[in-house]
């Protein structure tokens, strides 16, 4: 199974299934059934400015994208998609003047994740949160995962 691929890098996936290419397969398969859920659902929430769902999404498709090896996509642009929507949220829940107990804590729960990064991404988030941001990240995701799917169906068929 090692032949080389644009997005995917299945030894991470070898690694784990101790070379059993059934058990492969059967990840390849789940992982193929989650993407329409991952790229309409952040479509959806970033159009419905739900912050949150957002940022959910890209927290659950980054485990699923790098166990397929795309390292970079899950690392990179999901964590700052992630960052991005959290950032918008914690605006969304300041701007409120009628917060409920449960949105007051999910607020301080927030700000308190995003001040435990470094200051270099503090930092990058205030440069760089922002509507577009998002709609690039969802872009490149979306497309990206398109390529996948198609070198992990080459990689069932074979």
């Amino acid at each position: 199974m090692s032949t080389v691929f644009k997005e995917i890098n299945l030894s991470y996936l070898e690694s784990i299934a101790d070379g059993d290419r059934e058990i492969i397969k059967e990840l390849i398969v789940i992982f193929l059934e989650q993407i329409p859920e991952f790229t309409e659902g952040m479509q959806s929430a970033f159009e419905k400015e739900d912050w949150r769902v957002l940022a959910g999404l890209a927290h659950k498709a980054k485990s699923s994208v790098l166990s397929m090896g795309m390292n970079d996509l899950g690392n990179i642009d999901l964590k700052n998609l992630e960052l991005i929507a959290k950032t918008f949220r914690i605006e969304v829940l300041d701007q409120s003047q009628t917060k409920t107990e449960r949105e007051a804590e999910e607020l301080e729960n927030l700000k308190r994740s995003l001040l435990s990064y470094p200051v270099e991404k503090q930092e990058w988030l205030k440069a760089n949160a922002s509507k577009q941001s998002m709609k690039n990240i969802i872009d490149k995701f979306i497309s990206a995962c398109a390529t996948a799917c198609g070198e992990l169906k080459h990689v069932l068929e074979n």
